[in-house]
């Protein structure tokens, strides 16, 4: 009968344990936008743990039609990183409220680059649709061949001019997989006395006129269609 009791109470004792973890729960509300302010509808939006505790390390939720997202059931008085996808340069870190309670953003997620189903690069702030970089290197005529010849989502695609490229500028989206590189403009120059185009360096570097044969990335734009 003794040993009945003990298990009895341990068993309430692991109930108890239980069910009190089952309540440290707290929320996290924020809102996201294009690069326009304007709201986004049905993003995917990730809450990561800074320090994971099992459980409550990972959570999901998607925008609704004002551009506000939720994450109900996560630990309180946590960090968390918020990372809206495909476009995780614009993740923030943030601490989830209370026990019973939901910390808000300050401010809203900025979204400026979205990956369509094609795999163009839509921005947002400037209406250009951007197709991401090959990994190889080209040279100017070269480069000017791959882009007339590009037939992504249909074609239309054209090297951009250093205006176009200095919107980007600084460029730390690994959707372009140009960071930290040169990559060509449209535009010609002299480089030496010798013909020349200009590129625009992402690594701080800014525009200059290079040789055209010197090899880079490429960079194809167009407007939307």
């Amino acid at each position: 009968m003794r040993m009945r009791a003990l298990r009895y109470v341990f068993i309430g004792a692991f109930l108890v344990v239980m069910l009190a973890g089952c309540g440290k729960k707290a929320g996290i509300e924020g809102k996201i936008v294009d690069g326009k302010d304007k709201p986004m509808l049905g993003v995917k939006l990730i809450a990561k743990q800074v320090q994971p505790i099992k459980g409550y390390e990972h959570f999901e939720t998607k925008s609704g039609s004002d551009g506000t997202f939720k994450f109900k059931g996560v630990f309180p008085s946590s960090e968390y990183v918020i990372e809206p996808w495909p476009d995780a340069t614009a993740k923030v870190k943030v601490q989830s409220g209370p026990e019973g309670q939901t910390s808000m953003l300050e401010k809203p997620l900025v979204v400026r680059f979205t990956l369509s189903k094609a795999g163009v690069i839509m921005d947002s702030k400037t209406g250009l649709q951007w197709a991401p970089s090959n990994g190889q290197d080209m040279n100017h005529y070269q480069a000017e061949g791959y882009v007339r010849s590009l037939n992504l989502d249909g074609g239309g695609w054209r090297l951009p001019a250093i205006a176009e490229l200095s919107q980007l500028y600084p460029l730390n989206n690994p959707m372009f997989n140009a960071t930290n590189n040169w990559v060509w403009s449209s535009e010609l120059c002299t480089y030496g006395g010798w013909p020349g185009s200009r590129g625009f360096g992402f690594f701080g570097g800014g525009p200059d006129c290079l040789t055209r044969y010197y090899a880079t990335r490429v960079l194809a734009v167009r407007s939307p269609k």
